[in-house]
């Protein structure tokens, strides 16, 4: 899918919402659909809208008019117009049951309303109502004479993903121009790998929790083990490309899966069998890595016939990372629900996990020490910028490793990954970009797999070359905290990939 298609899928996408505004007919249908569109007012005649879309050409009001559109954009729209909605779909209930998921459609009203006021109450009514219909027939039935579509705002949605688009692209250029010298590689020998799958009985939770363990064979004792938690709608089975090379580096790694938030859940969801998972999975995946790091140091759990490290390192990806950075003492500063008021004020197409964020407003979370004996945090693609404010990660006393993707849309890098970045105060805290990274790239899924089909627009480069640069500065990173040294700020190049590493100094011209 090239940039362009996918600015055009995103359009559609949330056009198809917007326009199907409608409730349960209590009052005259609508008759008349007011565009709005460069300052003009367009009104159309719904009936005659419906016409057009079935025959174009034989349309006498209409068809003159919309058949000047190019070809593209005419045959989209009577697509648009003619697609069914099968509001009857299980998954589209669950997807509204979810917090992010009414935020969303409530927002989309903001594009499509009655006359006098904010079409998101209505549009969200009727889809909890499912009736199966077509676009232009829930238009036909919204429970006011005259409906308003507001292009000019849904236009700016697509100017604002631009704009997100160029200032990453401004992030690489001053990337680029900075005076960085090269990094080595991690040395070290490579070991046999051990693996076994452990279920962990805890007390906040029905059922066991599901563990997978990787350690080294052989050689020194590791003097840490790591911690690695997925991100939503993830699993230990994709993260196992990471675990098992830092595993054949040297440290034993001990993977969690995380029921309620991992792809099992993303698997209920679409058969209808589960709400879409967001935060509020996070207190428990809070008290999953707690309950894991107490099973490891009582020696419930070992890696092997030797006994565990003492210290740990958290390792997380996305919102794995959020519970990783919670857990070793970010503090979520007074005022979210301010920030989430400013920020919330239209479709979060610049940074989707403000969706996630704010939903914090409505929950709490339990109180938490960092763990005894934890040395360090790594995060791959972390997000939280809502939630920090200004100082909520000044108080994280160990350092922390922080990567990002220089073509992540979800959680963006100047956002969520670069201005948070300057919070740390430990010395030896890094923040490494990897140029043509995306969210996606830590993800092990193969390159013909469904979420890897998006297109290099949103994949990036390819995530195996990725994550080879990954391993290799993760390692170089454990290796300093043996030697009480820091990780060298500079240009690490790997089979093509280049990552910025960059110390807290080195970022602050970075910024627009």
């Amino acid at each position: 899918m090239s940039l362009s298609q996918a600015l055009r899928t995103l359009t559609h996408g949330l056009l198809a919402l917007a326009i199907s505004l409608g409730s349960v007919p209590r009052a005259p249908a609508a008759e008349q659909l007011l565009v709005r569109f460069s300052g003009l007012e367009l009104p159309l005649d719904i009936n005659e809208l419906e016409a057009w879309a079935l025959r174009p050409k034989a349309n006498p009001e209409l068809g003159p008019w919309l058949n000047l559109l190019d070809q593209q954009t005419r045959e989209d729209l009577q697509r648009l117009l003619q697609q069914p909605l099968n509001l009857e779909n299980s998954t589209i209930a669950l997807l509204l049951e979810s917090w992010a998921g009414r935020q969303l459609v409530l927002q989309l009203g903001s594009l499509l309303r009655s006359a006098d006021g904010d079409g998101g109450p209505l549009l969200l009514d009727l889809l909890q109502k499912r009736r199966p219909s077509t676009v232009v027939s829930l238009l036909k039935e919204a429970p006011t004479p005259h409906l308003e579509l507001d292009l000019d705002a849904l236009s700016l949605l697509g100017f604002q993903l631009r704009e997100q688009l160029e200032q990453q692209k401004t992030l690489v250029q001053r990337l680029k121009s900075l005076d960085l010298l090269p990094l080595a590689s991690a040395i070290g020998d490579r070991r046999v790998v051990q693996r076994r799958h452990r279920a962990l009985p805890v007390a906040h939770r029905d059922s066991a929790l599901e563990l997978d363990l990787w350690w080294p064979q052989g050689g020194q004792q590791a003097q840490r083990w790591l911690l690695l938690s997925h991100g939503l709608g993830g699993s230990t089975a994709q993260m196992e490309w990471l675990a098992r090379a830092l595993a054949a580096r040297g440290w034993p790694v001990l993977a969690v899966q995380h029921p309620g938030s991992d792809d099992a859940a993303v698997r209920g969801l679409l058969e209808g069998r589960q709400t879409l998972p967001g935060l509020e999975t996070l207190p428990n995946r809070l008290q999953d890595l707690q309950a894991v790091q107490a099973a490891v140091s009582d020696g419930r759990i070992g890696f092997g016939s030797r006994s565990s490290p003492p210290r740990l390192v958290l390792l997380g990806h996305s919102l794995g990372a959020l519970a990783s950075l919670l857990w070793a003492g970010a503090e979520v500063e007074p005022g979210l629900a301010e920030r989430c008021s400013q920020n919330l004020q239209q479709i979060p197409v610049l940074d989707s996990s403000f969706l996630l964020q704010c939903q914090l407003t409505e929950l709490s979370l339990p109180e938490l020490e960092p763990p005894a004996g934890l040395d360090a945090v790594v995060v791959l693609n972390s997000f939280g910028s809502l939630l920090w404010g200004e100082r909520g990660l000044a108080s994280i006393a160990v350092p922390v490793l922080s990567f990002g993707g220089s073509m992540d849309l979800i959680t963006p890098p100047l956002n969520e990954q670069l201005r948070p970045f300057q919070q740390f105060q430990h010395p030896g805290s890094r923040l490494a970009v990897v140029e043509g990274g995306s969210h996606f790239s830590p993800v092990g899924l193969q390159r013909d797999q469904a979420l890897m089909r998006l297109g290099s627009d949103l994949v990036g480069e390819d995530p195996r070359l990725v994550q080879r640069a990954l391993v290799d500065l993760h390692a170089r990173f454990l290796q300093t905290l043996d030697t009480g040294e820091s990780l060298p700020s500079g240009l690490h190049s790997m089979q093509g990939v280049s990552t910025y590493v960059l110390d807290g100094p080195m970022t602050e011209p970075l910024l627009p």
